[in-house]
């Protein structure tokens, strides 16, 4: 499903008032959960390094940024729901991997070093995208087809997704079929079907089998589930003498005219999920052995004197979160002239014009090395080393998202190429480009179809993870959840009033709105962190008793129906009071300057010790009760809220209602 800002992780370098002042921006803007923030200090002084102020060592980007994050994640219990690394402003945006993770992989591959194949540096959201591959005995990242949520290597929808045994029963089931054993390849793919049960191959096998034995119930069934997974082959259904009984069955016909006609071998637009094993041929096996497994990832700003302003950075987030499903009237411009920046993706311009014309989106293919004069630019794939936007008169649309395929678009340091800052400066809500020479391969870079997968309402990192075959050069900037396109569930939580006092367990129902989607599956998380799913028609039971006394919130995502699955998320706050515990929490005033020392009192009934918190971050501790001091540079500009947490002596905590400040520059 499509991600939401719980599935988001938002990484902060606490010790950069630029990274703090985005990140404060983002996670007010998204609502996202506290306990879905990373504060982490002693990231290398990466604008001394000599390559470059932008860059690190995989193995300092290992230890002090990525290793740090998958310990909050299996620690604060997240694996099941994070999707994504946000990380904020001030931090390295390429790493140099060139020991030990390239000497194994042309090892492994038995290749020589080729400085246009194995130029040793990657952004840090595809080393990030890729990090389980990049550490792993075996990494093949540097794959111009390595992304395989991307379904790279064009594989047709019905050839064999697998590897070893399960790879030998597809093909001993396939056999079955050629000979016109039905039942036996039936049997066959049925247990494949449960351990791979979003394998489209698998269930389009299955169907087929049924439909062959007369089982046209099961086998509409079967072609209704791959459908929802994102089956889009038209032709390829209407063609297949295996369901010709099925062609006056009105399921039948009803799925056919909702089916998209994709070639075969091209996938379609889809969610995305960390926990799925991506196949080969582009879709989820159900096995480790039988996939691979991503974090997407994106950067949200990147501020100093010579690239985008703080400002610019902060108003361009702001204009994305606005953005979400206004389906904006904007106009995509696929640049087509004789540079071979632009020559080597002509071929994808055509197709991906008249998908975005079948969804009712505005395309201009053109000679012009930008747009002229045009004020509704949604979309831009360009080919130049040197452009100068304010020059060409358009404006880009909120939620916009442009790539230009040139040598140095994520090279900050690089004088004579304009970097991808330039578009978001002019408004873009995401940009990408290369951290270093990537030459003119395009598996390095985005497909034209980027557009088309946002325009199906994806968010805009997953249509672009799912847009390149091979991004491990590719950095990406801008706003992960920015979704102009999504069509978002419209609903209420009722069962308990906002800002409740309870001792006493309540249950929760969801009521959707008349105009919104069709909502298909509902997750619940507490205080943040995923609990279970429950169907949309179902009361949501709120156990209160084992709950800790203090501040608790109630987060209710709806899922909409949908290969995208857009989602939209409810936040009920609430009080538990089992033993009349006394947390008292007050700040001196509600704003601020930065240079200010900010000063406040906390204090508990039941405990000595209590800690003012900025999401996970402990900013100071009060001992006995008692007033606080603390520097408001260390919580950074912004609006921001903070909590008292008071820890007992049996290690549980007691969380005070939250006090929203405003930090002012």
């Amino acid at each position: 499903m499509a991600q939401g800002p719980e599935n988001v992780l938002v990484v902060v370098n606490a010790e950069s008032q630029d990274s703090l002042a985005v990140a404060n921006k983002y996670i007010g803007l998204r609502d996202i959960p506290a306990c879905n923030v990373v504060y982490l200090t002693g990231v290398s002084n990466f604008r001394g390094h000599k390559h470059g102020e932008e860059s690190t060592l995989s193995w300092k980007f290992k230890k002090e940024i990525l290793q740090p994050i998958l310990k909050a994640i299996k620690d604060r219990g997240l694996e099941r729901q994070i999707d994504c690394i946000a990380y904020s402003a001030g931090f390295p945006t390429r790493v140099n991997f060139n020991s030990p993770e390239l000497k194994r992989y042309l090892e492994q591959t038995g290749q020589k070093y080729s400085y246009s194949l194995h130029n040793p540096w990657a952004s840090i959201t595809s080393f990030t995208y890729f990090h389980r591959n990049a550490t792993s005995k075996q990494p093949d990242f540097l794959k111009l087809d390595a992304n395989r949520f991307a379904n790279p290597l064009r594989m047709k929808v019905l050839a064999n997704p697998f590897t070893a045994g399960d790879a030998r029963k597809f093909d001993s089931a396939m056999k079955d079929v050629s000979d016109r054993k039905f039942l036996q390849a039936t049997e066959k793919f049925t247990a494949l079907a449960k351990d791979h049960r979003e394998q489209v191959s698998v269930i389009y096998a299955l169907a087929r089998c049924f439909a062959h034995v007369g089982e046209n119930r099961k086998s509409l069934a079967m072609l209704e589930h791959a459908k929802r997974l994102g089956f889009s082959y038209r032709s390829l259904l209407i063609k297949d003498e295996a369901f010709l009984a099925l062609h006056s069955e009105p399921r039948f016909i009803k799925l056919v005219q909702a089916m998209e006609d994709l070639p075969n071998g091209l996938h379609p637009t889809r969610s995305f999920s960390s926990q799925k094993y991506w196949a080969k041929n582009g879709w989820a096996n159900g096995n480790v052995d039988q996939g691979e497994r991503y974090m997407l990832s994106s950067v949200l700003a990147v501020t100093s004197e010579n690239r985008s302003p703080l400002q610019a950075s902060l108003n361009r987030l702001e204009a994305s979160v606005a953005a979400d499903g206004t389906f904006p009237n904007g106009n995509v411009y696929f640049a087509d002239h004789k540079d071979v920046r632009s020559k080597c993706r002509r071929g994808q311009f055509q197709f991906a014009a008249a998908e975005l014309k079948s969804l009712s989106r505005s395309v201009s293919i053109d000679s012009d090395i930008y747009p002229i004069g045009d004020d509704r630019i949604i979309g831009a794939t360009l080919g130049s080393p040197v452009l100068n936007w304010a020059k060409s008169g358009s404006m880009f649309l909120p939620g916009a998202i442009c790539d230009n395929l040139t040598s140095a678009g994520g090279v900050w340091i690089q004088s004579s190429q304009t970097p991808l800052s330039e578009f978001l400066d002019a408004g873009a809500a995401g940009a990408s480009g290369t951290v270093c020479e990537p030459y003119t391969f395009p598996a390095k870079f985005p497909t034209a179809r980027w557009h088309a997968h946002y325009a199906r309402g994806a968010t805009l990192v997953e249509s672009f993870f799912q847009s390149v075959a091979g991004p491990f050069q590719l950095l990406l900037v801008g706003d992960p959840l920015c979704c102009p396109f999504g069509k978002f569930p419209e609903f209420e939580i009722v069962g308990l009033d906002d800002g409740a006092k309870t001792k006493n367990d309540f249950e929760l129902q969801v009521q959707t709105k008349t105009d919104s989607p069709k909502i298909v599956d509902c997750r619940v998380f507490l205080d943040g962190v995923f609990v279970s799913e429950f169907d949309p028609t179902e009361s949501i039971p709120v156990q209160v008793d084992a709950m800790s006394d203090g501040y608790h919130e109630i987060r209710v995502v709806a899922v909409s129906e949908g290969p995208v699955a857009n989602k939209r998320s409810k936040t009920l706050a609430f009080f538990v009071d089992h033993n009349e515990c006394q947390i008292s929490f007050a700040i001196e005033k509600t704003r601020f300057q930065r240079s200010d020392i900010m000063t406040g009192r906390a204090a508990f009934s039941r405990g000595n010790r209590v800690e003012i918190r900025h999401n996970t971050r402990t900013l100071t501790t009060v001992s006995g009760g008692g007033t606080f001091r603390i520097p408001c540079a260390r919580i950074g500009t912004g609006k921001v809220k903070l909590r008292a947490v008071a820890i007992q002596t049996d290690g549980t905590v007691l969380h005070s209602w939250p006090v929203e400040i405003e930090i002012q520059h």
